[in-house]
């Protein structure tokens, strides 16, 4: 048998809590289910994390800063209505093909309702870093595409951004409880047209 490298088996046990989170909630996500589900023994588990919490946390990263970098590649040089449009397709995109991922966030982001008082304020914390994280790289991608079509400064692409990204998830959550693919990608257009508007407005 191929022995497996630190890192590859670390995110085995990522990849796997994030399957186990989205079918069976955070709660119910022990270290030996994720190992399970790993098909991997759960002696490595603790070698590679040495709590749950640790574990959980690094499933929060996958879940932010991977989960970005899984998306396909904008096109160069891609103006701010083609940069707005690809960037919600592409991350619908990725929601209909993987919505465990999107199930998982949603757990994890009201996990902090779950705890008690002393541990509420750091996974508070743990989630402003995962919004602020997607706000942030959204935010980059705008300016980018404004950039790019010679649009005069000044306007405030954090706020749009936290508006795209909060539609994103109300969008998603909707189709997870009740799919309708049809309905929700007539959403993302329309996600899509008031975003360029916001980005065309001048207060």
């Amino acid at each position: 048998m191929a022995r497996v490298s630190a890192k590859d088996r670390s995110l085995q046990f990522v990849q796997a809590a994030a399957r186990v989170i989205a079918r069976d909630g955070a709660g119910a996500a022990t270290t030996r289910r994720i190992a399970a589900e790993a098909e991997a023994p759960l002696a490595a588990l603790h070698y590679c994390f040495r709590s749950k919490d640790e574990l959980l946390e690094e499933v929060y990263r996958y879940l932010s800063a991977d989960y970005a970098r899984a998306l396909p590649p904008m096109s160069p040089g891609a103006s701010i209505e083609e940069t707005i449009t690809q960037h919600a397709h592409r991350i619908w995109n990725r929601m209909l093909a993987e919505p465990h991922e999107q199930v998982t966030t949603l757990e994890l982001l009201l996990r902090r309702y779950r705890l008690d008082a002393e541990e509420q304020e750091r996974a508070l914390a743990v989630n402003r870093t995962m919004y602020e994280g997607w706000v942030k790289s959204t935010a980059e991608l705008f300016r980018q595409g404004a950039a790019n079509s010679a649009m005069e400064e000044g306007r405030d692409f954090e706020i749009i951004a936290w508006f795209f990204v909060a539609t994103i998830d109300g969008v998603s959550m909707q189709h997870l409880s009740d799919p309708n693919e049809a309905r929700s990608a007539r959403l993302i257009e329309a996600l899509i047209d008031a975003t360029i508007h916001m980005v065309h407005r001048r207060d």
